[in-house]
């Protein structure tokens, strides 16, 4: 039988436990017989079971300059998913271990916040609405409005994030009222939470005192 030493029986062990390739198209890539690269990875996975000696950890697919420029262009394009991040690094591991590589320094995917897009214009009058209104008694307020609920496929958005950077602007998602339209309803919320949510079709002046008579404060 070849000796083969440590390092050939690590690479082998590694790419396919990270690489994603059978032990078999593993060991022929470093000329090991499939029935000894079988063998090693039979018993990599059984001391794994009953704890790993100390110094015998896996040899890593990639290399740290691999997983530098990884990161590096997570951070750069928070967006792009595990699949785009892997054809734009050339990354060499499999899809669950470039989320490994990104778990390490702390980039998780997660639902990113999603916010509207708003004009300069916009963003002075929010601001002013703010600082003048900032010593209100708004335990005694009521914000009411109508929303309509889409039937668009459109699912969260999921972003690779540091851990309480959720609205952060590089992390937030913008969006568009637009979607297919489904239920156009009414609601309104106050300090002590959300209140009735009322179905309606197009809201003119007179439905809209009929809500406010019968439904919001009677719901208040």
């Amino acid at each position: 039988m070849a000796h083969h030493d440590r390092s050939v029986r690590e690479r082998v062990i590694a790419l396919a436990e990270e690489g994603g390739l059978s032990a078999g198209s593993a060991g022929h890539l470093y000329g090991v017989p499939k029935s000894t690269a079988r063998e090693w990875l039979r018993k990599y996975r059984r001391d794994m079971q009953v704890g790993r000696r100390r110094g015998t950890g896996l040899w890593r697919v990639s290399s740290p300059a691999q997983d530098a420029a990884l990161v590096a262009e997570a951070q750069r394009n928070p967006f792009l998913s595990a699949r785009d991040l892997k054809a734009a690094t050339g990354f060499p591991g499999q899809k669950n271990t470039l989320i490994s590589r990104l778990k390490e320094v702390g980039l998780r995917a997660r639902h990113a916040a999603v916010k509207e897009l708003l004009t300069d214009e916009h963003k002075l009058y929010r601001l002013a609405f703010a600082e003048s209104n900032v010593d209100l008694k708004w335990d005694r307020v009521i914000f009411s409005d109508e929303s309509t609920f889409s039937s668009a496929n459109d699912g969260p958005v999921l972003v690779y994030r540091p851990r309480g950077e959720r609205y952060n602007r590089q992390y937030m998602s913008s969006c568009t009222r637009s979607g297919r339209v489904s239920v156009l309803c009414w609601g309104w919320i106050s300090h002590e939470g959300a209140g009735m949510l009322h179905r309606i079709g197009h809201l003119d002046s007179l439905q809209y005192k009929h809500i406010l008579e019968n439904v919001m404060v009677p719901s208040v």
